[in-house]
């Protein structure tokens, strides 16, 4: 019989049966834990796995960023996420990778404090983070925290080779318990394989620009050929220098033997021998310059040096071919560069020493410019006046002839004026009129008169340079022309002197205004000119350089045996210079002449002093009684020559008056070259002041006194 079951058994059975179903959940219970450590464990290895495969398949850092990003959300909430790293030599935390909700300011941080902003305070603890809506807004509140304030932020340092180089952060606005310190051990974890990715990546790419940077300056340098060649002699390297400097590309050389390409055919043997002594008895190929061969036939002069390196294929010999074709056309340059700098340099000493004669020779032509023209006032004979009319045109050619000879060596600014061209180029014909004989000269002036603001002399010079040229080039001409045209041209006013004569020869047209180049005299080796025309090489290059000096262009058109034009351009007077008023003469004014030339100071003296100017003048021949005369006596202008007897000059007396008085008007009458480079840079510094070079018209002289009375009066 069955016993019948008692209380106690019965309370028993129901505790067995609730401890059984306790182990039950328990189990439960671990096996559904182990199942979600388990697959967080196996997310975290995908996330591993999934950083560490993107390193090897993304090509940029940038690339990498999005792809961690995406990664990390597997396992993590990371929809406010950055990375930032830290530049340590510029001390500036930059932020190459960001999403977040609410801030887009994620510029650089330069001088980055670490006190600053809670990536700072990871920085500086060099460990995990995990702040709670507290914790945040206390340092909200002590303005710890950059942006703003979220209620729960977690952040985890990038740590590699014992160095943090930047952070990774996650945060929420609006959720405070979005985060726990499982997810932060979870980031913790993820952030050493993060961390080495960057790292990685970014040392992958200082090599790839290191790599870039070496092909770059490989390519770039079209003078560096390098080819590589194996033990049977075939090509198996081809840079692109290469084919630049031998005219191959790499598809039409590699598998072909070096004498087959390169080689010259008497240099083969010698070639093939030195290849493979190398191989066989390791005797080297010495550096050195050799002569090659292009794809043309070309020679090709390289300075070849040659190096072995041994393989897995076997040994193979790298040739370094350097182009020598630019060095030596370089060197050939310098040689007639020197030659020409010689040249010029024994030209410049000659034209210094003429500059000095010139000066000299400059004072017999003032004293007879200056007597020729004040005998011109007075003469009343016609046969006289005519002979006096001669002596001052060849003055005045002699002066513009010892011009040409030291404009060179000296740096002048043009004295501008307002004055009209077709009577400037009047007055140059009438100065040439004897050589023009049998010459016809057809003039084509679209207006009468072409107003003009320049230099005087330098224009005049010019014209007689130019038109001294074309009278040159005719000289053998039988029916010789010469036209003279002025006209208008957009803002310009022009002039063009053409003639029929020998022209110039295609190779010579751009060396016509070099300085002491002429094709005149010795030169002359097509019977161009008559054998009595000599040429200096001084006349084109003086006229170029004063066009230049006014801002204005020259061109030139020419034919060998058909002529030559030369079109000169000079801008327009604005409309207030045309109509300024006229230059006031003054009159009765106490003026100190100083001059060491009797003949000239009797010239000046007589022109200042007498009607219509009835100027006081006191004369001094030399700096001690200038000085002297200047102490004692209040002077309305000083008329100052440069060179003076003794040791007292004229800038000596220039600067012992600006010691007391700073406005008084100086003009200075000098065509020492020494002061005439300097004479612009004083000009600069001091408005009362003008200069005349030696020997000057008369007109010229009481013009530019009465032009500094009148600017000197404007000034003060």
């Amino acid at each position: 019989m069955t016993k019948k079951p008692t209380y106690e058994m019965l309370e028993k059975r129901i505790q067995q049966l609730e401890r059984a179903a306790a182990d039950r959940k328990k189990v439960e219970e671990d096996t559904a834990w182990d199942l979600i450590k388990h697959n967080r464990a196996e997310k975290i290895n995908n996330v591993l796995f999934a950083i560490s495969n993107a390193v090897n398949t993304t090509r940029h850092l940038k690339d990498l960023y999005p792809s961690i990003h995406q990664s990390l959300g597997q396992i993590i909430d990371v929809s406010n996420f950055f990375i930032a790293l830290m530049d340590n030599k510029r001390q500036t935390l930059y932020f190459p990778y960001h999403v977040d909700t609410r801030d887009d300011d994620f510029d650089p941080i330069t001088n980055f404090n670490i006190n600053d902003s809670l990536t700072g305070l990871v920085f500086s603890r060099r460990t995990p983070l995990l702040l709670g809506e507290k914790d945040l807004k206390d340092r909200a509140d002590q303005n710890g925290i950059m942006g703003p304030v979220p209620v729960i932020w977690m952040g985890v340092p990038l740590i590699t080779k014992d160095q943090i180089i930047g952070v990774i952060a996650v945060q929420s606005y609006l959720n405070p318990h979005l985060y726990t310190e499982y997810d932060l051990q979870i980031l913790s974890a993820v952030c050493d394989q993060v961390a080495m990715a960057i790292d990685r990546k970014r040392g992958e790419e200082k090599i790839l620009r290191s790599e870039k940077r070496f092909r770059e300056i490989i390519e770039g340098v079209s003078e560096i050929s390098i080819q590589g060649y194996d033990e049977k002699r075939h090509a198996i390297f081809w840079n692109q220098a290469s084919e630049n400097l031998y005219g191959y590309t790499k598809q039409e050389v590699l598998g072909k033997k070096f004498e087959e390409i390169l080689i010259p055919r008497e240099m083969k043997e010698q070639a093939k021998n030195l290849h493979h002594r190398w191989f066989k008895y390791d005797e080297k190929i010495p550096p050195g310059e050799r002569t090659l061969i292009d794809k043309n036939g070309n020679e090709v002069p390289v300075f070849s040096s040659h190096v072995m390196h041994n393989t897995r294929r076997g040994n193979e010999i790298f040739c370094i071919d350097i182009n020598l074709k630019p060095l030596k056309q370089a060197q050939k340059e310098k040689i007639e560069a020197q030659k020409i700098a010689d040249e010029q340099k024994k030209m410049a000493l000659i034209g210094q020493i003429a500059g000095k004669m010139a000066h000299d020779f400059n004072n017999i032509l003032g004293v007879i410019m200056g007597n020729t023209e004040l005998s011109l006032m007075d003469c009343r004979e016609e046969e006289t006046r005519k002979t006096l009319e001669l002596v001052f045109e060849q003055t005045v050619r002699g002066r513009n002839l010892t011009k040409n000879l030291v404009a060179f060596a000296k740096n002048q600014e043009p004295r501008c004026e307002l004055f009209q061209l077709n009577e400037k180029i009047d007055m140059v014909i009438n100065l040439l009129k004897n050589d023009l004989t049998g010459i016809q000269v057809i003039r084509e002036d679209k207006s009468d008169r072409l107003n003009i603001v320049a230099d005087p002399e330098m224009i005049e010079h010019a014209l007689l340079n130019f038109l001294q040229n074309s009278i040159h080039a005719v000289s053998m001409v039988k029916a010789p022309k010469i036209i003279i045209k002025t006209y208008e041209l957009d803002d310009n006013i022009c002039f063009e002197i053409e003639d029929n004569g020998c022209g110039i020869s295609p190779e010579h047209i751009e060396k016509i205004y070099d300085l002491s180049f002429t094709l005149k005299g010795s030169k002359d080796t097509n019977n161009s000119y008559k054998k009595d025309i000599k040429g200096t090489g001084y006349g084109l290059p003086n006229a170029k350089k004063y066009i230049k000096l006014h801002r204005g262009s020259i061109f030139v058109e020419s034919k060998f045996c058909s002529g030559t034009k030369f079109i000169i351009h000079l801008p327009m007077p604005d409309k207030k210079t045309l109509h300024g008023k006229k230059t006031t003469t003054h009159i009765e004014k106490h003026i100190l002449l100083v001059e060491d030339e009797p003949a000239i100071s009797e010239i000046q003296y007589t022109i200042l002093s007498q009607k219509p100017l009835n100027h006081k003048v006191d004369v001094a021949k030399d700096g001690e009684i200038a000085i002297d005369l200047f102490k004692k006596n209040q002077y309305d202008l000083v008329s100052l020559d440069y060179v003076l007897p003794g040791k007292i000059n004229g800038m000596d007396i220039y600067n012992h008056i600006r010691k007391t008085d700073k406005t008084i008007p100086i003009v200075f009458i000098s065509g020492n070259i020494e002061f005439l480079e300097s004479i612009n840079e004083l000009k600069k510094h001091d408005p009362h002041i003008d200069h005349l070079p030696k020997p000057c018209q008369n007109k010229t002289y009481v013009n530019v006194i009465n032009k500094l009375f009148e600017k000197t009066q404007a000034v003060q």
